[in-house]
């Protein structure tokens, strides 16, 4: 599954059909306290969920943040600043090699007993679809171990490369200055890419098109694991 065929995308469009409305909904809270952020990258959660994350602080809830991949000591500093904003005062380095996490069973195992350790109620997740590797392997790690986690929990998906097909929104108008100061605590990534103008563009997209608009909003694929990873075998089967 290292690169996706036209015959998974068209099983996607299909099979995400009955979760998507016309109209996407609004949504204030998360429901859960505890959220778990796996973030393949250093900088993807702050891309890719930020002001919905620093909203859930906001409003008494928790945040915790996995790091799949290290890159160098640098961008690991910037990320303790980047989520000192978001709010999250637990976070976990795992250490793994760039695009080094398809077929790796060392994070499989290491992936799976995190899970099981923080027990959240809420898990955010790069969508099947990111146009990464190692965002896509995130999906298919946990359709493997779900077998063995006996954990149930909400899935929000979000989009870091490739825009989704979104099924909930969130108001991130008020905290969007905090989600773009978090994405420039990575100054070593946005010196050669300009995160913050992709973010601010895809965010101001969505809260346009929102009646009635706002400024800025957050989209993401929301599903139970269940139906998350239901949706992953069909496409893949």
């Amino acid at each position: 599954m290292k690169y996706l065929k036209n015959r998974h995308l068209f099983k996607m469009y299909e099979y995400v059909q009955p979760f998507i409305n016309y109209s996407v909904p609004r949504e204030k809270v998360i429901y859960g306290d505890k959220v778990l952020v796996i973030a393949p990258h250093q900088d993807d959660e702050a891309i890719g969920c930020a002001g919905t994350l620093i909203k859930h602080v906001q409003n008494g809830g928790r945040v915790e943040v996995i790091f799949c991949t290290h890159d160098t000591s640098e961008r690991m500093e910037e990320s303790k600043k980047a989520t000192l904003i978001i709010g999250s005062f637990k976070n976990y380095y795992m250490q793994f090699s760039i695009r080094n996490l398809y077929n790796n069973k060392e994070f499989k195992y290491s992936l799976f007993s995190l899970i099981n350790k923080i027990a959240p109620d809420v898990i955010f997740l790069p969508f099947w679809f990111d146009k990464h590797e190692d965002h896509r392997a995130v999906s298919v790690v946990l359709m493997d171990i779900k077998k063995e986690i006996n954990l149930n929990f909400m899935i929000y998906s979000y989009s870091i490369w490739t825009t989704l097909n979104p099924n909930c929104l969130f108001d991130i108008s008020d905290v969007w200055k905090l989600k773009k100061k978090a994405i420039e605590c990575y100054k070593t990534q946005i010196i050669t890419r300009d995160y913050v103008k992709i973010a601010r563009g895809l965010n101001q997209y969505w809260g346009e098109i929102k009646t009635p608009p706002m400024q800025y909003a957050e989209t993401f694929f929301r599903a139970t694991v269940k139906e998350y990873i239901d949706l992953g075998r069909k496409i893949f089967k």
